[in-house]
């Protein structure tokens, strides 16, 4: 067979069995001087997009990076210093610029405009002309979003970040709104796993939520998919292959859930919203902690805002009121996933209150699923 075809509800069912195959059938390939082990070409499909987080032992997940660099996509931005507070090593592939070279946010919602003043033309909402064409034609096949563009993505352009994925196409079957991702070359522990799955999963039930139909699946078409070998993440996690656990057994995703104004169009209300989020979160980062948590309609940017008052704790080392914070958060696998995070760096002597936490919050669950959350949480 030529190929490798990977089914399952989210990336907990479907994470060891993709490294598994690379680790023990991937050919040596290496590129830009680094080894790396590859399987090619790659269909992944996933059942249940909104199973988007990945609670894996042996993986340092940054949850609150994932959720806000989510929206730091849908809200169409592609700056540096914003997303760098929640994740300090993304600044390595910027070039030393203040904005990226190929930000997904920009190439989204701003196509064609760029850092280089030179290179700045007219631009395209993509995201925005899905919509529309879906509104319009629930049939339509031209519901189309490119993250390549060759005018700076061409090899002149000296840059270490263009984009890994090309081309996302929206297609409404049954009733529901499916996505597909063209890749041209997937990390499967930075990229895939770790940043990818949850991207365009937010980006795929944000437009169902618009059109007011169900999520489909999600499906990632990868030409090289690997990781490199000196990356230690490979055998820490098979290493504790026998701890596995999926958040995903014992608490449910919460839908995405939007109130539309009358004198807005719906796209209208969604960007205004978003862009309300980002004036909230820069208040909140600047120390405004008695923000108003539930100021939005759109549920996800309420348990965003509350996770980032969560971060501005955690960064100050403050992990008791980093961890209170996350009780605002309604979405159950958000909170599991941020609570590992700050746990990670907290002592012994908090671990009775991350227990506490944990039995007021999830005591209906039963003993058995909150003996497992607690094992996850407290592994680190």
């Amino acid at each position: 067979m030529i190929g490798k075809v990977f089914e399952g509800s989210g990336p907990n069912n479907l994470y060891f069995p993709v490294v598994s195959e690379i680790k023990e059938n991937g050919k040596p390939v290496t590129s830009r001087n680094l080894k790396t082990k590859e399987i090619r070409p790659v269909m992944m499909v996933l059942g249940k997009p909104q199973e988007r987080f990945l609670t894996c032992p042996g993986r340092k997940i940054n949850s609150p990076f994932q959720v806000m660099e989510s929206l730091w996509i849908l809200g169409g931005r592609g700056d540096v210093s914003w997303i760098s507070y929640y994740l300090k090593n993304i600044e390595q592939f910027s070039d030393g610029k203040p904005e990226f070279n190929a930000p997904y946010g920009i190439r989204m919602r701003y196509y064609n405009q760029h850092r280089s003043v030179e290179f700045v033309s007219p631009y395209v909402d993509q995201f925005r002309n899905s919509f529309e064409y879906l509104n319009k034609d629930p049939e339509t096949r031209h519901a189309l979003m490119s993250f390549w563009n060759p005018n700076f993505d061409n090899r002149k352009n000296v840059t270490i970040d263009r984009p890994c994925n090309v081309t996302q196409h929206f297609l409404i079957r049954d009733g529901k709104l499916d996505l597909s991702i063209f890749c041209r070359s997937n990390d499967v522990h930075l990229g895939l796993f770790n940043a990818n799955v949850v991207q365009f999963s937010v980006i795929l039930e944000a437009m169902a939520m618009l059109l007011g139909i169900s999520v489909g699946i999600q499906t990632h078409f990868i030409d090289s998919l690997h990781y490199y070998l000196d990356d230690p993440i490979t055998e820490r996690i098979f290493d504790k292959a026998k701890r596995a656990f999926n958040a995903y057994d014992h608490v449910t995703p919460l839908p995405f859930e939007m109130s539309f104004s009358e004198d807005k169009s719906r796209i209208n209300s969604f960007y205004s919203e978003l862009d309300d989020f980002f004036i909230i979160e820069k208040r909140i980062r600047n120390g405004n902690i008695s923000e108003e948590t539930n100021f939005f309609t759109f549920n996800f940017l309420n348990d965003a805002a509350a996770l980032a008052k969560s971060f501005y704790y955690y960064k100050r080392k403050n992990y008791y009121l980093a961890m209170d914070y996350l009780s605002d958060i309604k979405a159950d696998d958000i909170y599991i996933s941020a609570l590992e995070f700050i746990v990670r760096k907290t002592s012994e002597k908090e671990i009775d209150f991350v227990r506490e936490l944990l039995r007021d919050r999830f005591a209906f669950l039963g003993e058995e699923s909150l003996i497992e959350i607690e094992n996850f949480t407290l592994l680190h």
